[in-house]
C-alpha cells in the first residue's frame, strides 16, 4: 500500500534514466524507513567473562601466587564452572528461540556460523606488505584495494577479426512481469545489499507494484543502451581462498552489486544463455554457469570418457590447466568483440559495453572502506551476468584441440588424450602441437596459465615420463588431483577423497553435539551441513571399495548413536527410523536413480549419448519397456561405473517406475518402492555388511 500511495508522477512521465532512478531510490528509501526506521545502536561484543568477574579472578590469581592459597584455585574453578553453565543456558535460550521461529533451518545456520566464527573472515586483523605487518583496518582495506585494482589493469589488445560468423542475431531483451517476478523470487532474503543500501527483502515483498516499477527501469535502461552510473559503484568483500591470511594475493575479490542490478542481469543472462545454447554457440564441453549443467555433469562426462577408454586397454593422459586471475584479466575490448562475432547486436551490445566500462570498486574490511578505484579489465565476480560473459570469452580455447577432448567448468580446463601402450609417439606429437596452439591462444586473448596449478595425470601406466611444457614452464606429473571438489588418484581411487569428507563430517558432528543441546537442532543441522558433504558426487560410490562405503555409513551410525545415547541398544536402521533419517546407502540409491532418470530424459545436460532405450530385440519379451541397453564391458572399472551399474539397477525397477512421464511421478513411485527396503537385524549381535550399506553395494 505504501508503494501505491507514494507520488510516482515524474517516474512514469519522464524518460530520463537518471531522473527515474533518483525518484525510485528516493521513494523506496522513504518506504523502507517508514517500515523499518533506522535506529543507532552501539554494538559491543558479548564478553565470555564480564568486568566484575574479571576483577574477582585477578584478585584470586594474585592471592594464589603471592600467598599460595590453594583455596583460591578452588574458587577460580567454581567461577569458570558457573560461567560455563551461564553461557550454556544462554545458548539453549538462543537455540529454543530459533526452533520456535518460522524459518528454523535458516536461524540455526546463522547460530552455527556465529559459533564457528565464520562471520569474522571479513575482519582481516593483519596484512603484510613489503615486509611490514599492518593491523590498521583502514590501511589493510587500501592495500587490498590496490592489489585488486592492479589485477584488473588493462593491457594493449590486438586487433582481431570480429565479423559475425553466423546468421543469428540477438539485440532485444524481452522484459515482462513474468520473467522479472521469476528473477525476484530467486533472490535470497539474507543476501547482501549493494552500495545503494536497498535490501533484497524490499524487492521480494514489494509484490506486483514493485515488478511494474522495475519493468520501467529495465526497459528505459535497455532502450537508452545505458547501464546506470549508480550501479557501477560496487564494494568488494575480500574472500580468503587458502594460504597465509597475511598475504593479499590469497584473497579473492567478491563484488557486492546492487540488488536491482542483479535482477536485471538475471533476466538478460537467461535470454542470452538460451540464445547461445539454442544456436550451439557455446562448446558442448563447457559445463559451467549454464542451465542443466553442473559439476556433477562435468564429472560424469569426464569419468565416462576415462572408464570407456580404459575398458579398451588404452592409456589415458589428462592435462589440467588453471588460468591465472582469469575473471579479473579479461580485456573489455576483446570481450565485446567476441560478443559481436556471436551475433550480439544493439541495443544489447551497447548496454553490455556500458555494463563493463567505467566501473569503480571500494574494498570493505570490517567497518572500514578504501577509496574508490577504477576497474579497467575483467568481468565482475559476484555479478550475475559476469560468469556467462567469461565462458563466452574463453569459449574459443576448445578450438585448440582436434585430438584431445577438452572438458571445462568455467576456467577449470582438463584435456584427455588416449593411446595404446605401444604407440604413444603420435599422441605425444599431438599433445605438443596442441600445447603450442594454447600458447598462441593465450597470447591472442591476453590470458596466462597459472603453471603452479597445472599438471598431468596418466591412468594406465605408473612409470610413464612425459616432457610437457606450457608458456615455457614444465608441466609436473601428478599422483592425485583435486578436481572441482573431488579428489582422485592415478588409478581412479576415491579413497583419499572419502577419508577427507568423512573426517570433515565427523569434526562437524562433534561440534554440533558439543554446541547444540536439542536433538531437533542437531538433526536439522546434520541434514543441512553434514549430509551434503557425503552426498556430493554420490555417483562415484558405485566405483568405490566396500571399506569406503562403510566409512561413509559409519558417519551417520556414529551420529545416530550419539544423539540417542550409546547404550540405546537399537540397531542402525531402527535408529535412523526414530530420527527420521534415511540410511545413506538408500539415500544414495534414490538420488542416483533420480539422476539417471534426468540423464535419460535430458532433464540435465548430456554431451554424449550415455544411455539409450533398448530397441526391438526380435523377441516378444515381457517387462522390457523403458529398459536401457547395457554396453558389454571387459574391466571391473567400467562395470562399476555409475552409468553401467545404474543401468542394471534401472532395468530391474518395476515397469511402471521406468515409464513414469514426469520427474515428480517417477520420484513418488520410486520412494514407494524403496520404502520396502527396511533392513532388520532380528536382534543379532553380529551385523552383516549388507545391513549397513544395503544389498545393492552402491
Amino acid at each position: 500500500m505504501l508503494l501505491r500511495s507514494s507520488d510516482w508522477g515524474e517516474y512514469f512521465t519522464n524518460n530520463n534514466l537518471e531522473v527515474i532512478l533518483n525518484t525510485f531510490y528516493k521513494t523506496i528509501s522513504s518506504v523502507r524507513d517508514t517500515i523499518a526506521p533506522l535506529k543507532s545502536a552501539l554494538k559491543t561484543p558479548t564478553l565470555f567473562i564480564d568486568r566484575k568477574t574479571r576483577i574477582k579472578l585477578r584478585k584470586l590469581k594474585r592471592r594464589f601466587y603471592l600467598y599460595k592459597e590453594f583455596n583460591a584455585l578452588h574458587l577460580i574453578h567454581e567461577i569458570f564452572k558457573n560461567l560455563d553453565e551461564r553461557h550454556k543456558m544462554k545458548a539453549q535460550v538462543e537455540e529454543n528461540k530459533a526452533l520456535e521461529g518460522t524459518s528454523k533451518t535458516q536461524e540455526l545456520c546463522k547460530i552455527l556460523q556465529k559459533r564457528l566464527k565464520k562471520g569474522e573472515e571479513n575482519n582481516i586483523s593483519h596484512l603484510e606488505h613489503e615486509d611490514i605487518i599492518y593491523d590498521d583496518p583502514q590501511i589493510i582495506s587500501e592495500l587490498l584495494s590496490e592489489w585488486f585494482s592492479n589485477n584488473t589493469k588493462a593491457h594493449p589488445s590486438p586487433i582481431l577479426d570480429i565479423t559475425c560468423k553466423n546468421n543469428y542475431k540477438l539485440g532485444e531483451i524481452n522484459f515482462n512481469i513474468q520473467n522479472i517476478a521469476s528473477a525476484v523470487r530467486t533472490l535470497k532474503a539474507n543476501s547482501s545489499c549493494g552500495i545503494d543500501d536497498i535490501p533484497s527483502v524490499i524487492y521480494k515483498n514489494g509484490g506486483t507494484d514493485m515488478i511494474v516499477l522495475l519493468l520501467r527501469i529495465f526497459n528505459i535502461s535497455l532502450v537508452t543502451e545505458t547501464y546506470p552510473e549508480t550501479w557501477k559503484n560496487t564494494y568488494i568483500l575480500p574472500k580468503h581462498k587458502g594460504g597465509a591470511k597475511t598475504s593479499a594475493c590469497n584473497y579473492r575479490p567478491i563484488n557486492i552489486t546492487p540488488v536491482i542490478s542483479r535482477i536485471m542481469e538475471k533476466v538478460i543472462k537467461d535470454q542470452m544463455s538460451d540464445y547461445f545454447l539454442k544456436h550451439k554457440l557455446i562448446n558442448l564441453s563447457q559445463h559451467g554457469f549454464l542451465k542443466k549443467r553442473s559439476c556433477v555433469t562435468c564429472h560424469i562426462d569426464f569419468f565416462n570418457e576415462v572408464t570407456y577408454r580404459r575398458d579398451r586397454r588404452e592409456l589415458v593422459i589428462i592435462l589440467y590447466f588453471d588460468i591465472r586471475k582469469a575473471f579479473d584479466r579479461v580485456p573489455h575490448s576483446l570481450l565485446v568483440g567476441r560478443l559481436c562475432s556471436l551475433g550480439i547486436r544493439n541495443p544489447l551490445y551497447n548496454w553490455i559495453k556500458s555494463f563493463l566500462y567505467d566501473r569503480n570498486q571500494t574494498t570493505k574490511v570490517g567497518s572500514m572502506t578504501s577509496r574508490p578505484r577504477p576497474i579497467s579489465s575483467g568481468v565482475i565476480q559476484g555479478s550475475v551476468l559476469g560468469p556467462l560473459l567469461f565462458i563466452i570469452y574463453i569459449n574459443s580455447i576448445c578450438e585448440c584441440f582436434s585430438i584431445g577432448k577438452p572438458i571445462l567448468y568455467a576456467d577449470d580446463l582438463k584435456v584427455t588424450y588416449t593411446c595404446t601402450n605401444t604407440d604413444i609417439g603420435p599422441t605425444m606429437n599431438s599433445i605438443h602441437e596442441e600445447l603450442a596452439k594454447m600458447d598462441r591462444w593465450c597470447d591472442t586473448w591476453r590470458l596466462e596459465f597459472n603453471v603452479e596449478k597445472c599438471g598431468w595425470l596418466c591412468i594406465g601406466c605408473s612409470n610413464l615420463d612425459l616432457n610437457l611444457a606450457i608458456q615455457g614452464h614444465k608441466i609436473p606429473r601428478l599422483k592425485s588431483v583435486l578436481d572441482l571438489g573431488l579428489k582422485y588418484s592415478h588409478n581412479l581411487s576415491f579413497s583419499e577423497h572419502i577419508s577427507n569428507q568423512v573426517s570433515k563430517s565427523r569434526r562437524l558432528i562433534g561440534f554440533l553435539l558439543r554446541n547444540f543441546y536439542r536433538n531437533e537442532s542437531r538433526i536439522l543441522l546434520y541434514k543441512v551441513c553434514v549430509r551434503p558433504l557425503l552426498d556430493y558426487c554420490s555417483f562415484i560410490f558405485s566405483s568405490t571399495r566396500i571399506e569406503d562405503k562403510l566409512k561413509v555409513e559409519g558417519v551417520q551410525r556414529y551420529f545416530t548413536r550419539k544423539v540417542l545415547g550409546t547404550d540405546n541398544g537399537t540397531n542402525y536402521s531402527t535408529r535412523c527410523e526414530i530420527l527420521g533419517l534415511e540410511t545413506l546407502w538408500l539415500r544414495r540409491l534414490r538420488l542416483n536413480l533420480l539422476l539417471f532418470y534426468k540423464l535419460l530424459n535430458q532433464i540435465v545436460y548430456t554431451p554424449a549419448n550415455y544411455t539409450r532405450f533398448s530397441g526391438n530385440t526380435g523377441y516378444n519379451l515381457r517387462h522390457t519397456k523403458g529398459t536401457v541397453a547395457i554396453e558389454p564391458c571387459k574391466t571391473a572399472t567400467r562395470q562399476k561405473f555409475f552409468l553401467i551399474r545404474y543401468a542394471q539397477i534401472w532395468n530391474k525397477l518395476p515397469e511402471k517406475i521406468r515409464l513414469a512421464s514426469t520427474l515428480a511421478s517417477f520420484e513418488k513411485a520410486l520412494n514407494d518402492t524403496l520404502s520396502e527396503f527396511v533392513i532388520d537385524t532380528n536382534g543379532n549381535s553380529h551385523v552383516r555388511v549388507s545391513e549397513i550399506i544395503g544389498p545393492f553395494n552402491v
